[in-house]
């Protein structure tokens, strides 16, 4: 299951942090009063801003997406129109137009932001475009190039999400605190609920926050490039082929 893909060994490691600190703080009665308002400020802010820009990400991922199907779709009816053309040559526009699709959409699965492999499949295009170009009117070869361009700048745009993530230092940050909460939390609720609360409520808790905060974190680094199919909200391309 894909849901799985949230759970992982950053997970297991947090969590066994959390828990050798809530053994040793209960142990040794070691206490901590600190404002976890701080806390929440140094992990909550990184860590909301990077799963907002992730879901931005994924928002424009789509719309450059059906950009890019537009493009090629509006270019396939503009050359299935065009009566001059002989079946054969529009059925060999037909695997041209779907294999620069299966490139870009093959690249995007694969993490491969190459934009010259991507460029040498849609040359194929225009080399088609010339190679036909007194069976195709001006009028035509005007409006494949205007599309051309849209299917241009939807499938740039996609590939440069695979080398421009979403900002290092902000998860980073985000993750060095989570874990500085990992092993002061159980010493700062030794303060605050020790006559309160059951050891095992203790224990819970610091892992219970723990899970919480670790997940959201794998959560945005799964979603911030929604096309290798790790996690449960990634994009599915099968759904934008051309199935020409």
């Amino acid at each position: 299951m894909k849901i799985l893909q949230y759970i992982n060994g950053r997970t297991i490691l947090v969590i066994t942090i959390a828990l050798i600190s809530c053994y040793w703080s209960l142990r040794f009665d070691f206490k901590l009063h600190f404002d976890v308002v701080l806390f929440g400020l140094a992990i909550a802010f990184p860590l909301a801003t990077s799963i907002q820009t992730a879901f931005k990400r994924r928002e424009k991922a789509l719309e450059y997406l059906s950009l890019f199907r537009a493009g090629m779709i509006a270019i396939h009816y503009s050359l299935q129109g065009e009566e001059k053309l002989v079946p054969a040559a529009k059925e060999d526009a037909k695997k041209i137009l779907n294999k620069v699709t299966d490139q870009l959409f093959t690249q995007l699965r694969e993490s491969n932001g190459d934009m010259k492999q991507f460029q040498e499949a849609f040359d194929d295009v225009m080399k088609f475009v010339q190679s036909n170009r007194e069976f195709i009117s001006g009028r035509i070869v005007v409006r494949i190039i205007r599309y051309l361009k849209e299917a241009v700048n939807g499938a740039t745009f996609l590939l440069s999400l695979i080398e421009h993530r979403t900002m290092a230092g902000l998860r980073f940050y985000s993750l060095s605190f989570i874990h500085v909460y990992a092993v002061l939390q159980a010493p700062m609720m030794v303060y605050e609920f020790n006559n309160q609360l059951s050891d095992w409520a203790i224990y819970f808790a610091a892992a219970f926050s723990s899970l919480i905060l670790i997940t959201l974190f794998n959560f945005q680094r799964l979603i911030e490039f929604p096309f290798d199919q790790k996690g449960a909200d990634d994009i599915d391309l099968d759904d934008f082929k051309l199935n020409l």
